[in-house]
């Protein structure tokens, strides 16, 4: 019984803060109900679209982080918070070798020089102490 009082004293309240809309609503309603249904209908499927919408683009951007999410673990590695990284969760390497075995891949025999030698002065210098 006092949901239906809360909802009759809501409709007043309403009536009284808006009583242009209200009044034109009713002259709708007896004058023209055909065009108040289509308001009402247009109305519907407006908010309807809105909802639809809204499912829509939460569902997109769920599919776009979980194909993110997974392009990630196929870049760096499937493993906990501790795993992120070329590691796995148990500090072991990807590639099968042993904790602690490190290999060493040369690239070059020489870098190759940017500045010729000849470009610049040396300049001996002495660091003191000001105190």
């Amino acid at each position: 019984m006092k949901l239906l009082t809360d909802i009759l004293d809501a409709l007043a309240a309403f009536v009284r803060r808006n009583p242009l809309f209200t009044v034109l609503v009713l002259a709708l309603a007896i004058g023209a109900p055909a065009l108040l249904r289509g308001i009402a209908v247009f109305i519907l499927y407006f908010f309807m679209g809105i909802i639809l919408l809204g499912v829509v683009l939460a569902l997109v951007v769920r599919w776009r982080l979980a194909r993110v999410r997974r392009e990630m673990e196929e870049r760096f590695g499937a493993g906990g918070a501790a795993g992120f990284g070329p590691r796995s969760a148990h500090g072991g390497r990807r590639d099968g070798g042993r904790e602690g075995d490190v290999e060493v891949h040369r690239t070059a025999d020489e870098p190759r020089k940017r500045v010729s030698s000849d470009v610049g002065d040396y300049v001996d210098f002495e660091e003191t102490d000001h105190q």
